[in-house]
Parts: C-alpha cells; structure tokens; sequence
C-alpha cells in the first residue's frame, strides 16, 4: 500500500467530514463516563433513536453510582426505548464494577476497560480515543466494510476479528486528527459506503476504490 494512497484517504474523508459529519452530543463531550454510556447505547443501535433516550438516561443516571443505587427497574425503562431491556442487566454491573474498583471512575487503558462488563475492542477504543484523545483506531464491522471496498480485502472470518483490516485502520488513521477521522470513517459508512447500494457516483473515494472500479468501472 502506498503512502500516497494513505494522504489520498485522509485528506478527502476529512474534507468530506467536515461538509458532511453528523453531530451529537456525544460528539461535544469528552467525559469518559458519558462517551461509555454513549458507546453502550449505540451497538447494533441507530444513533438517532439513541440521542433522546442518552440525553433523558444521563439526567437521571449523571454517574456510575446512580445506577447502582437506582429502584429496580428504573434502569430497565431506558433501555427498553431502544428495545434492548436485556441490556440494562449488563449495565447496572457495569456500574458496579466501576465504583467497586475504580471509585466511579472510567479508566484508561485498553485492559482495564475490557475487563469491565459489557466493554468489548470497540467500546474500549472508542473511550479511548473519544473521551481520553488517545491515537486509537475505532474499528466495527462498517469501518471495516469501507476498508474491504477501497482496498479489495478478502476477510477471513467476520472482518472487524481479522487482524489485516485492524492494521489497515491502524495505518490510515492519521495521529494529529484520530478522533475526527474516526468519526468521518464511522459516517461514511453510515452514509455513503452503505451496506447495500453504496452511494459510489457521490463518493469521495471512487477513483481509488477497488470496489468502484470493479462494479462502476
């Protein structure tokens, strides 16, 4: 993979990002503890139904130790909005985790942070890079349907365990603005480089992707 090729990627998705990149709330906020409850709320969810459901959550539940001395059930009615009530569970020992070993509060390494309920490689990362302003790439299976497209990766297994798409991503995120291309990578999945009918007569990156050439060429 060439060097220019890496440039190429970075300058346009941030060009696009800037022009395009959605806002949240999340977004604005570096405390660890909301960036985490965000990240919970957001797997295998759409981040527009998460936004009044995180908003409402927070004013009720402003730190881990809230939701360990939340009545029962109160935690539950959040996440039932999302259609994800067996995820409360997971989050109410979550909380109990962190104020029995870290006092309330997020910690800020990769192997704290997995050890905790519920925190998997992705979660972890995110916490990392967006609340802690870490060099950390953010990797899920749509960050690495972008990568398998431009570059004409094969995966082996599921994509985002494949160890070459996590290397790809470690290379192309540029160390003076992760989080913003983080982010313009999570977007443009989201948005352009779709699961199904990508967008690629619209796409920053057609000229250099592998899937664009092969299916537009």
């Amino acid at each position: 993979m060439s060097g220019n090729k890496r440039e190429v990627i970075i300058s346009r998705l941030l060009e696009w990002f800037e022009d395009h990149g959605r806002v949240y709330p999340w977004r604005q906020d570096t405390d660890p503890y909301r960036v985490l409850m965000a990240e919970i709320m957001l797997q295998r969810t759409k981040a527009d139904q998460v936004l009044p459901v995180y908003r409402s959550f927070l004013k009720k539940f402003p730190n881990p130790e809230s939701i360990v001395n939340a009545a029962p059930g109160e935690v539950e009615r959040f996440f039932s909005m999302l259609g994800l009530r067996w995820r409360a569970e997971r989050v109410r020992k979550l909380a109990e985790a962190l104020v029995l070993k870290y006092r309330g509060h997020i910690p800020d390494t990769r192997k704290e942070l997995l050890s905790l309920p519920g925190v998997g490689e992705y979660v972890a990362d995110a916490v990392l890079c967006f609340a802690y302003g870490r060099n950390v790439a953010v990797v899920d299976a749509n960050v690495c349907r972008v990568i398998r497209r431009v570059f004409g990766l094969k995966a082996r297994g599921e994509a985002r365990r494949d160890p070459r798409f996590r290397r790809v991503a470690d290379w192309l995120l540029p160390r003076n603005r992760a989080k913003e291309f983080n982010w313009a990578m999570i977007d443009f999945a989201a948005m352009v480089c779709t699961p199904r009918k990508p967008k690629c007569d619209g796409c920053p990156l057609s000229d250099i992707c592998m899937y664009a050439s092969k299916n537009h060429g």
